[in-house]
Formats: structure tokens, C-alpha cells, sequence
């Protein structure tokens, strides 16, 4: 369960367009999947993570920077991906 008041006080996530657009990304757009896509895109920067420390940031209850980050890139591919979904649907109609 992802804590948002927790991940802005963590993160200094101040502006209210900020937080809904972390919390679009968060709720809406990251994958059931995201602790494997994490990991892995950790390891292509050369940096080890497990899936505990993957959950416990996206969750709050741990601050990691660099976890943060790939969780919060992970999602706005994901929400690019369904972007483009949904227009190349809309194109077809």
C-alpha cells in the first residue's frame, strides 16, 4: 500500500500538481509487476536491489532515493505505453 503524505514529506514533494501527478503515476499507471521492472532497471545501472527494499520504499516505510526514482520511471513508461494505446484505439474508430 503505497502512503503518499509519507513519500511527499520523504521525497519534499511541496506543490499540490506534484503530488497528484506522483500519485497518477503511483495508483494508476505502475504495473502489478513493477518490483521485477524495478530491479531490473536497477541492475542496468549497475546497482543491486531485492524486491523487500522496492515495496518498502514504494510504500514509504524505507527512503531510497534511487529506488524512488526507477518505481516513479517504471510507471510513466507505463503510462506513455497506455498513452499511446489509447490513441492509436481512438485512431482506429
Amino acid at each position: 500500500m503505497t502512503n503518499l503524505n509519507k513519500l511527499c514529506a520523504l521525497y519534499d514533494i511541496q506543490t499540490r500538481t506534484e503530488q497528484e501527478a506522483l500519485e497518477n503515476l503511483l495508483t494508476i499507471h505502475l504495473p502489478k509487476e513493477y518490483t521485477a521492472k524495478v530491479i531490473d532497471k536497477l541492475k542496468e545501472n549497475g546497482i543491486s536491489s531485492d524486491s523487500q527494499t522496492v515495496r518498502n520504499t514504494k510504500a514509504g516505510i524505507s527512503k531510497n532515493i534511487l529506488v524512488f526514482n526507477a518505481i516513479v520511471e517504471i510507471a510513466r513508461e507505463h503510462k506513455t505505453m497506455s498513452n499511446r494505446l489509447k490513441k492509436i484505439l481512438k485512431n482506429n474508430k
